[in-house]
C-alpha cells in the first residue's frame, strides 16, 4: 500500500495543470481609501457623494529584481439615480501603473484614479409616483488587477471577488 501512494504521489502532479511559479510571487494587495465627502439638500433630497480610491501596494518574493513592470485594473462599480426604476447602470474605471523596480519584500504603493460614489434618499413621506426605491447607493462590485513584466507576460493577478472574471470582461 505504502508503494501504491509513493506511485500515486509521483504521477498526480503530471496531471494537475501547470502553474507559473512568477505569478504566485507578485502580490498585489489594495484598500480603499475616502479621500473628501460633499453633501447637498435640495427640496425633498438628500445626496451624500464620496471619492475614493484604492490605495494599492504590490511586493515580490522573486530573489530578483524585477523591472518595468506594468499593473493595469479595472473598477466595476454600479450608479445609482434618485427616481429611475431599473437594474443600476455598472460603470468601470481602467489605469494602469508602471513600476520601474520592483525588489523583493520591497513593496511599492500607488493609488488608482478616483471614482465618485453616490447614497442619497427622499425625505420621510415622500415617495416616487413611477415606484423607484427612495434611496440609492452606488457601490464597488468587482476589482480585477493584473501585473506584466517588460516582456508583456503576466505575472500576477488579484480579483474581489473571485466571481468578477466570470462575470465582467477585461478592457485594457
Amino acid at each position: 500500500m505504502r508503494k501504491f501512494l509513493l506511485l500515486l504521489a509521483a504521477i498526480v502532479p503530471a496531471f494537475l495543470p501547470a502553474a507559473s511559479r512568477a505569478v504566485d510571487e507578485i502580490k498585489i494587495l489594495p484598500s480603499r481609501v475616502k479621500l473628501d465627502t460633499t453633501k447637498s439638500d435640495k427640496g425633498n433630497t438628500y445626496v451624500e457623494s464620496s471619492k475614493i480610491v484604492y490605495k494599492v501596494e504590490v511586493s515580490s518574493s522573486s530573489f530578483s529584481e524585477l523591472t518595468n513592470v506594468i499593473v493595469k485594473y479595472n473598477i466595476f462599480y454600479q450608479v445609482s439615480e434618485l427616481g429611475r426604476t431599473g437594474d443600476p447602470e455598472v460603470k468601470l474605471s481602467t489605469g494602469s501603473h508602471a513600476i520601474p523596480s520592483l525588489l523583493t519584500n520591497r513593496p511599492v504603493e500607488f493609488e488608482t484614479d478616483p471614482i465618485n460614489l453616490a447614497k442619497g434618499a427622499l425625505d420621510a413621506g415622500w415617495y416616487f409616483d413611477n415606484g423607484a426605491s427612495p434611496t440609492i447607493r452606488d457601490k464597488v462590485v468587482g476589482l480585477w488587477f493584473k501585473a506584466f513584466d517588460s516582456t508583456g507576460k503576466q505575472i500576477g493577478e488579484y480579483t474581489n471577488p473571485a466571481s468578477v472574471t466570470q462575470k465582467r470582461k477585461w478592457k485594457d
